[in-house]
């Protein structure tokens, strides 16, 4: 899945770092925060990971998502 997320400052990618380790049925697979961008791999639903990223305190949209 990939995310668009409201980044301003390197806390910012911090913070998603953060409350994406927390999860264990997330993978971080890459973090921009220059791009405001998060991929990651999941078992989790979309919305769930949503909700984690914005619990950052970053608003975050859904981008894409693909399939192995």
């Amino acid at each position: 899945l990939e995310f668009a997320v409201q980044m301003s400052c390197q806390g910012c990618a911090d913070a998603v770092r953060a409350a994406l380790d927390g999860a264990p049925d997330v993978k971080l697979l890459e973090l921009r925060p220059q791009e405001q961008s998060v991929l990651v791999e999941t078992t989790a639903a979309a919305e769930r990971v949503r909700e984690l990223l914005e619990n950052s305190g970053c608003r975050a949209v859904l981008k894409g998502m693909g399939g192995s």
